[in-house]
Formats: structure tokens, C-alpha cells, sequence
């Protein structure tokens, strides 16, 4: 029970990360701004993301994690309240930024309770689940946001997203009741000296490459597959829901393998189909079958290194687990803006077509990380222990 209030919560999240971008045109109508001023709505939450995540992740660490938790959800609940009920633009930022506070905190708190609530080797399990649940957020829970807000109205469906985001709240609160935080005695300088570790930072540059690659692409995929969609926007939302099915299976598949030895392989195994992946996309863009069949692809593998890079996170940074899990959140954040501001500067010099080119580029760069952390969590483990 306690997971499934933890992937409730994630999906919550999941769906107001993204909600906004369906709904710029009738915020910026209603707040009498254009779209582009509307879209800094999306810009101060990424920021305030990265920010805030590993800035407030050591203080709301050493708090029970029901409090923790419920903290952090009443936040994004109280932001899309102001939001709804904004006036201005700057109002509505403000609950923005409040969103993206508590967001950054519930993500990497609930996968690192998750991990420590599931029985022994089923771990990699637990995290899945929770992972789930942000998948599920951008799959279904951002359609049927955008839908309700064309069909009701921006502020409603914010109102709606902030009720529900309280209601998940309530019942975590009192299901935690007696859960203790695992590092409540640990010391602020030992978690950060935990952080500072070679194979904390290379399993954060895998992360780095991974998105900056997705990114490039993901964010011009309009461009990108305008020959095998015609341009045609439904078209385009039939390869992205492709996409994010595409990620479901390989949560799951994840999900499944992350307790076995086959685990450790399953980040090499997702660069290098990313690699191959966007390879191959030039050759299949050009009809809607072909793109179908590689975003599906994409999206497997895409999705397959998530969790288990939040899962190795938290058994290397030890006591900073859960602010190593915020960290690499917000190098998602910062990665997904780099990718979309490279790929935004590349898409006026050369043909759409070359971005999967460079992505793939980038992804190889991940494997050979990938390599090396391999290399140094083998000598790690022969070096034998002092009796």
C-alpha cells in the first residue's frame, strides 16, 4: 500500500512537470501575455527545480519521512492553488516555483524510501514501481490534463490537479506514521563528502550525456519526423504516446531485471540502444510506420536507465542517497534545457535530421562513462576487505 501511495504521488508529479505546456495559450490569453512569456512559466520551473532539489533535499532528509513527503506535496499542492488563482504573470511564477520546490523533493525522497521499505533483493523492484508512476504521469495524466484544461478551463484543472495532489497527501501522512528516516543522525559534512565520490560524479555525467542527447531530439520532434507526420499534430501525439509506451515497458523491464546481476549491465545495455537508436532514426523518419517503430524502440531503452541509475545512487552515496537522487534530478533538468538550447541553435545551420546524429554521438560518449564506472565497480569489489 504504502508503493502504491508512493507511485500515486510520483504520478501526480509526473503529470504537472509537463501539464503547463498544454495550457500556455490559455494562460497567456488569460493573463494577457504572449505565449513565448507564457512559456517562462515552464523555464522558472526547470530552474527552480535544479536549484531547489539538492538545496533542500539535506534538510528535509534529516525529517521523518512522512514529513518529508507531505511537506513536499502540500507544496505542489499550495503552487498549482496560486497558480490557478494568479492574476499576473509574476503570481503565477511564483506558484510555479513553489511546484517545482516541492516536486524536487518528493521524487527523490519516495525512491529513496522505496528503496529502504522494500524487503532485501527487491529493491530495484520498489524503485520501478515508484518510476512508474512519473511515466504514467507524462503517458496519460498530461493528455487528460491538457483535455480537461481545453475543456473546462486552465485554472480549473490546476484546481483539480491541487485537490488531488492534497488528497494523495492525507493517506501517505498517516501510512508512514512510525516510518523513521534511515540517516537522521548523519552529519551534513559526512553526506556531502558522501557525494564526492569518482563513481557519484561519472554515474551522474552518464545521466548528463543521456539527456542532453533525449532532449536534442525529443524536443524537436516535430522537425524531426515533419516528413513522416505531414506536419500533422495528431500524428505527432501518436509517436509521442508511442514513446511513453515504449517507456512503461522498459520501467518494467527494468524493473524486473534490477535485483539480478543482469542489473548492473542494464545502463550500458540502454546507452547503446539509445546509440543505435538514433542511428537509425534517419532512416526510418521518413513514413509514419518507420518513425512509429523507432520511437517505440526509443522510448524502451530511453526509459530503461532511469531507475537503475537512481538505484545504484542511493547504494553509493550511502548516506546522501536521497540528495544524490536529487542531484540527478536536477541534472535532468539542467541536461533537458541544454539539450533543447543545442538543438534549438543546431536547427538553424543544418537539416533536422542531422540532431539524432549528434544525440547519437552523445550517447556513445555515455557508454564509454558507462564503461569506465563498470571498470571501477569491478576493481572496487576486488580490492579485499581489511580483518
Amino acid at each position: 500500500m504504502k508503493l502504491l501511495l508512493l507511485a500515486a504521488g510520483t504520478f501526480l508529479i509526473g503529470t504537472d512537470v509537463f501539464v503547463i505546456a498544454g495550457m500556455l495559450p490559455q494562460i497567456g490569453d488569460s493573463l494577457n501575455v504572449s505565449i513565448s512569456m507564457a512559456g517562462q512559466l515552464m523555464t522558472v520551473f526547470s530552474i527552480g527545480y535544479a536549484v531547489l532539489g539538492p538545496l533542500l533535499a539535506g534538510p528535509l532528509g534529516r525529517r521523518p519521512p512522512r514529513v518529508a513527503l507531505a511537506t513536499a506535496l502540500t507544496a505542489v499542492a499550495l503552487g498549482n492553488a496560486l497558480c490557478a488563482l494568479a492574476g499576473s504573470l509574476p503570481v503565477a511564477m511564483a506558484g510555479r516555483l513553489l511546484v517545482a520546490a516541492g516536486a524536487s523533493q518528493f521524487t527523490p525522497h519516495a525512491c529513496s524510501l522505496a528503496a529502504n521499505l522494500a524487503p532485501k533483493g527487491r529493491s530495484g523492484k520498489a524503485l520501478a514501481t515508484v518510476t512508474t508512476g512519473l511515466i504514467m504521469g507524462s503517458v496519460v495524466g498530461v493528455p487528460a490534463g491538457t483535455w480537461a484544461a481545453d475543456s473546462f478551463g486552465w485554472r480549473p484543472t490546476l484546481v483539480a490537479l491541487a485537490v488531488a495532489t492534497a488528497a494523495v497527501a492525507v493517506p501517505l501522512a498517516a501510512g508512514l506514521r512510525g516510518v523513521a528516516s534511515e540517516h537522521t543522525a548523519v552529519r551534513p559534512r559526512e553526506r556531502f563528502a558522501a557525494l564526492r565520490g569518482p563513481q557519484v560524479r561519472l554515474v551522474l555525467t552518464v545521466t548528463v550525456f543521456a539527456v542532453i542527447a533525449e532532449y536534442t531530439v525529443l524536443t524537436y520532434a516535430a522537425s524531426v519526423f515533419a516528413e513522416a507526420t505531414d506536419a500533422d499534430g495528431t500524428r505527432l501525439a501518436v509517436l509521442l504516446f508511442a514513446f511513453g509506451l515504449g517507456g512503461l515497458a522498459g520501467n518494467a523491464l527494468a524493473g524486473a531485471s534490477m535485483d539480478r546481476p543482469a542489473g548492473r549491465r542494464l545502463v550500458l545495455i540502454s546507452m547503446a540502444g539509445m546509440t543505435l537508436s538514433f542511428l537509425a532514426m534517419p532512416q526510418l523518419d521518413t513514413s509514419f510506420p518507420g518513425a512509429l517503430v523507432i520511437m517505440v524502440l526509443w522510448g524502451v531503452v530511453g526509459w530503461m536507465y532511469a531507475a537503475p541509475q537512481q538505484h545504484r545512487l542511493l547504494r553509493l552515496a550511502g548516506p546522501a542517497g536521497s540528495l544524490a537522487v536529487a542531484l540527478n534530478s536536477s541534472v535532468i533538468y539542467v541536461g533537458a534545457a541544454l539539450g533543447g538550447a543545442v538543438g534549438g541553435l543546431l536547427l538553424g545551420e543544418v537539416s533536422p535530421r542531422a540532431l539524432p546524429l549528434l544525440a547519437a554521438a552523445l550517447c556513445a560518449l555515455a557508454v564509454l562513462t558507462e564503461l569506465w564506472l563498470l571498470r571501477k565497480d569491478r576493481q572496487s569489489e576486488s580490492v579485499p576487505v581489511p580483518t
